[in-house]
């Protein structure tokens, strides 16, 4: 019957999830926003009726779910293995912003997110039964400016991204934790909290939907018949329930078969059979002094049990199986149990017999034993009918004292005496604790700083803890700071104490003095760790105070140290790491992996005038005349450009020069440029013909990076700023400061050391203290053993005039 119900149960669990109706919750809605007014938030138009739109703009704003309206939204996804987060929303260009996430601090524990700097989307989450917040990346334009309804649904292990009520992905992802066990977890809507990732543009709906096939609530005319992964996951889940319930049924039925099938047996198999005697089942008798039963066609019997004798000499009489006691006798107002004995004078004996005192008289001669001395020698006790010889051993004749006790000689017997640690009448003598009285001649002499520890005849005076042994009755202190005995931590304070000490850790530490641990305020970044007070150690392209700066591996650190990556390939920055690309005039080897020049020549790449003749080099070409007629100006998209004639492009941002045919350009040189030394060795090539060139400085509409209203605030160390274009490493992933604004993302094989060769074995270098980006090409390998380095090897495309130079600081320079 169990087995049945939990079928029944089954089969009805499925039907509904596949025919109930979600359960939602409106997020924007439990916000109040209609009637409440919050900073950085006002009404607008959307396109959803009767759904009010709301613009969320500025750099402070506080929107976060509290109360209900979170036990609500957590529960929802506590007990769905799917849940799907439906958003109507109109986001600036360039925004990276969160959409809703669940975080606790800095720390995503589930977060939709849409990044415009990247064009994605992306989901943050933590894995059932992992720590590490995981990211899933959907390549999609959000951030346009235009109205766009999303719904990202979450079956079990697969991630759906519908946009505009279009599929565009299906991935497969390890299950989100929905357990929401996480210290001091809140809900925001348009920011990750309450500093970070800000949603810039409208948001007109946002809702939390529960159950399969959550899209419908906004896209009804989607497909809905197939069952989700997460029906799929709960229908096999059931299926083993199921499974097991038959099995342990079969069990149960294979046994109730075994036991049915002995009750239809005849009746008198349960009977017992004793002495010709027929005993129903269950019965009980007794036969002579055991008492049995019958069980189910078997005989069990044991003896009878018997009450206690209250007297010395118990009698067991014929036929009966208990001993039983006999009557006391009275005589001169003395009792005396059955069977005792005494002398009333010398030479008789009474016994006591059920009540009746028997006395004989005893024969000397018959009774007393022949004695070893003359008749002359011997002598009479009064009170004794034997006579006795003078010194005799007794002891040595036999005694009944104790094991406890001594036997010792007498005159004319012996006496038993216990010995000292136990008392009694020497003939049983029991321990003495001495430790329960002090003082005495039963009492324990313990004195300070000890405690009485009783033993089988005596005592010991053992010492407490952090005393040592004067003698045996007394103990002195030990100093454990002063003698080393301690277990404090190196880097604790040790102070003794009556009988112990105590351990502190030193300023600048933590821990329970016995483990210390340096404190760093704020913790160390980019895997670095703490290795003394407000000291961190770094890791392997990191430094600062907090490891929070990148090191620029493409500055060698001595002049000559060779350089990372040889020529002709140059060296590209990253937050921690580095790669290598060809410099301008060459492009990569596929199979060699190695730099290879481009023959601008043949390709047409050139910019000699049509009368003048291309002649390739290493690395670039040269313009040559060979008749009267020949010009050594520039061929320049479309027009002809004289020769040493210099031009902006791109807003000024660009600066491009015309040296014999050459045309080469390069980023204009920004104001805040001259003091981080920025001239790229490969910019110097490119424009060896005008050097000067490359000084030009650029409007300040080209250097965004020079103007502080857009540098950007580290997510933690605010008083850390970065510069518009430079990239830092944060929680494992790259981030990167755009016109003050800051948008984070899973390092590419690139961005995470890159794929490299070392003796044609491609390996992919790491980030210190986090895991690597999945490269499919690449293998796992420690960081820059055997990568790039001298040895050149190249990845990405081929540089060009207009391709980033090496980083300054902790990051790449703008385009």
């Amino acid at each position: 019957m169990a087995g049945a119900r939990a079928l029944l149960a089954a089969c009805y669990c499925w039907w509904w999830l596949a025919a109930a109706a979600a359960t939602e919750l409106d997020l924007l809605g439990a916000l109040s926003l209609h009637n409440t007014s919050h900073a950085g938030v006002t009404l607008a138009p959307g396109t959803l009726p009767q759904r009010s739109a709301y613009v969320l703009q500025g750099d402070s704003r506080s929107l976060q779910i509290e109360g209900e309206a979170f036990n609500h939204a957590a529960e929802l996804l506590r007990r769905s293995p799917e849940f799907t987060v439906l958003t109507s929303l109109r986001q600036e260009p360039a925004n990276s912003g969160t959409i809703i996430s669940f975080s606790h601090g800095f720390n995503r524990y589930l977060e939709v997110q849409s990044s415009g700097r990247r064009d994605e989307v992306r989901l943050h989450y933590v894995a059932a039964g992992g720590a590490a917040p995981r990211v899933e990346t959907f390549p999609f334009r959000l951030a346009d400016g235009s109205w766009h309804r999303v719904a990202l649904s979450v079956s079990g292990a697969q991630a759906t991204l519908y946009v505009d009520c279009h599929l565009l992905y299906r991935r497969l992802i390890p299950p989100p934790d929905r357990n929401f066990t996480q210290p001091q977890l809140t809900l925001w809507i348009g920011q990750r909290n309450n500093k970070h990732s800000l949603f810039k543009g409208a948001l007109q709906e946002v809702r939390l939907v529960s159950g399969p096939h959550g899209y419908l609530a906004q896209c009804p005319g989607l497909d809905s018949e197939c069952p989700t992964c997460g029906q799929f996951a709960l229908l096999q889940a059931t299926v083993q329930e199921l499974t097991t319930h038959i099995h342990d049924l079969s069990l149960k039925l294979v046994g109730a078969e075994a036991r049915i099938s002995r009750l239809e047996q005849c009746d008198c198999q349960k009977s017992c059979y004793s002495n010709g005697t027929v005993h129903a089942d269950g019965a009980t008798w007794q036969r002579d002094c055991n008492r049995c039963s019958c069980v189910h066609g078997e005989i069990t019997c044991r003896p009878v049990e018997c009450d206690r004798a209250e007297c010395k000499n118990p009698v067991l009489h014929p036929g009966e199986c208990c001993p039983t006691c006999l009557r006391q006798c009275l005589l001169w107002g003395n009792l005396y149990e059955h069977g005792e004995r005494f002398a009333p004078k010398e030479c008789a004996e009474c016994v006591c017999h059920d009540g009746n005192m028997q006395c004989t008289r005893v024969d000397p001669e018959l009774a007393c034993p022949r004695l070893p001395c003359d008749p002359p020698q011997q002598f009479s006790v009064p009170g004794e009918c034997c006579k006795f010889c003078p010194g005799v051993d007794y002891c040595n004749m036999g005694h009944s004292c104790d094991e406890n006790a001594t036997c010792m000689n007498l005159n004319t017997k012996y006496t038993c005496k216990c010995n000292q640690g136990f008392q009694g009448d020497g003939l049983t003598c029991q321990d003495v604790d001495e430790c329960q009285e002090a003082g005495g001649l039963h009492g324990h002499h313990c004195h300070s700083n000890t405690r009485c520890v009783n033993v089988v005849g005596g005592y010991v005076c053992q010492c407490l803890g952090g005393y040592t042994r004067k003698d045996k009755f007394n103990c002195v202190e030990v100093d454990e700071c002063e003698g080393n005995t301690h277990g404090c931590h190196a880097d604790a304070v040790c102070t003794n104490t009556p009988g112990s000490y105590t351990c502190r850790c030193r300023d600048g530490y933590e821990g329970d003095g016995y483990t210390c641990m340096p404190i760093c305020p704020g913790g160390c970044l980019n895997g670095g760790t703490c290795v003394a007070p407000g000291r961190c150690g770094c890791g392997a392209g990191f430094a600062g105070a907090r490891c929070e700066r990148d090191l620029d591996e493409c500055t060698p650190p001595a002049p000559r140290t060779p350089p990372p990556c040889a020529p002709p390939a140059l060296c590209v920055n990253t937050p921690g790491s580095y790669y290598c690309i060809c410099a301008h005039g060459y492009k990569k080897d596929p199979i060699l992996n190695t730099c290879k020049d481009v023959d601008e020549c043949t390709e047409g790449s050139h910019t000699c005038h049509h009368s003048a003749r291309c002649v390739n080099i290493d690395g670039g070409f040269r313009c040559e005349c060979f008749t009267e007629n020949c010009e050594l100006s520039c061929s320049w998209q479309g027009r002809v450009v004289s020769e040493g004639a210099t031009w902006r492009e791109a807003g000024g941002c660009r600066v491009c020069t015309c040296a014999a045919g050459v045309a080469a350009c390069a980023r204009a040189t920004c104001a805040c440029d001259a003091d981080d030394n920025v001239t790229a060795t490969f910019q110097l090539d490119l424009l060896s013909t005008a050097a000067s060139a490359s000084l030009v400085s650029a409007p300040a509409s080209c250097c965004p990076h020079c103007d502080a209203r857009y540098h950007c605030r580290h997510q933690e160390m605010h008083h850390v700023t970065f510069r518009s274009g430079e990239r830092w490493l944060y929680q494992c992933q790259i981030c990167e400061c755009l016109l003050g604004e800051v948008d984070c993302w899973e390092p590419e094989c690139e961005e995470g050391g890159a794929c490299c060769s070392a003796g044609g074995a491609p390996h992919r270098l790491q980030l210190a203290g986090c895991e690597p980006p999945h490269c499919a090409a690449c293998q796992s390998a420690t960081r820059r053993d055997g990568g790039a380095g001298a040895g050149g090897a190249v990845v990405g495309a081929d540089a060009r005039p207009h391709a980033p130079q090496a980083s300054r600081r902790a990051a790449l320079k703008p385009p």
